[in-house]
């Protein structure tokens, strides 16, 4: 007989080192002079979180973001391009409310963010996300789960809308550790721009992840992922023939706790 998963219900406060390797390749309308069409972000941070769990695997929890740092070519770049422009590199100390359930995956600072476009707290936040991990009571080796959620983002001023959803197994069971491997699709639109300027992105992508869980705390010891994402921007205004841009940016994510 197959072991079941029940994992406690509290987490004890858990700290992380996140980093995220971005590399984004540009393509289509002309660049502006001095702008590489390969571009590459570097972003970096410790995670602290305590948690609440549920028994379908829900998360609610909060803790803090801390040394986030970012390091771009895109920074020296003296006019980075629409879809890639960099965000101010440092957040000293970031507060945040994180929650994670069948249908809604967030994190927000608090307090909130006045405005969250183009904020580097926004990037800090997007790394604790990927620490946050649903596995229901009772599963057993082989078993399956599925998670859909919808978030809204601001990318380069553009609001944006991202669909996700997320394929987890539960790969391999043990008296020590539990394996999950995720498999994500995405999909994203928005508009953006002025009256004399305005464009449609959308976008399309897909990741996997590999985790590997304490069996006896329930807590995430580490994550290997990577993802690609195909975004494609193209200009409504000024009328006439329409300009297209397409961003290919594809990640290398780990995470691992620290003890």
């Amino acid at each position: 007989m197959s072991t079941r998963v029940l994992l406690p219900r509290t987490q004890p406060l858990t700290t992380w080192t996140i980093s995220a390797v971005t590399r984004l390749n540009v393509s289509g309308a002309a660049m502006p002079a001095g702008v590489s069409d390969e571009q590459r972000v570097d972003t970096r941070a410790l995670v602290s979180m305590s948690f609440e769990r549920t028994a379908t695997g829900a998360l609610r929890g909060s803790g803090q973001v801390d040394s986030f740092t970012v390091r771009s070519s895109i920074a020296d770049s003296p006019t980075p391009a629409p879809l890639t422009a960099a965000a101010p590199s440092r957040v000293s100390l970031l507060l945040i409310d994180a929650f994670i359930d069948t249908s809604s995956l967030r994190v927000v600072a608090r307090p909130p963010l006045a405005n969250e476009c183009d904020r580097s707290e926004v990037s800090a936040m997007q790394l604790a996300r990927e620490l946050l991990v649903r596995v229901p009571d009772g599963v057993g080796e082989g078993a399956q789960w599925r998670d859909s959620t919808v978030t809204l983002v601001c990318r380069s001023g553009v609001p944006l809308t991202v669909y996700t959803i997320t394929h987890s197994t539960l790969a391999t069971v043990s008296r020590e550790t539990l394996v999950v491997r995720r498999e994500m699709t995405t999909r994203l639109e928005g508009k953006g721009g002025s009256a004399f300027r305005a464009f449609d992105l959308v976008g399309t992508g897909s990741g996997s992840q590999r985790l590997e869980i304490a069996a006896r705390t329930g807590i995430l010891e580490t994550l290997q992922g990577s993802s690609t994402l195909t975004m494609q921007l193209t200009e409504r205004i000024p009328p006439g023939t329409p300009r297209s841009q397409q961003v290919l940016q594809r990640v290398e994510l780990r995470a691992e706790r620290q003890r």
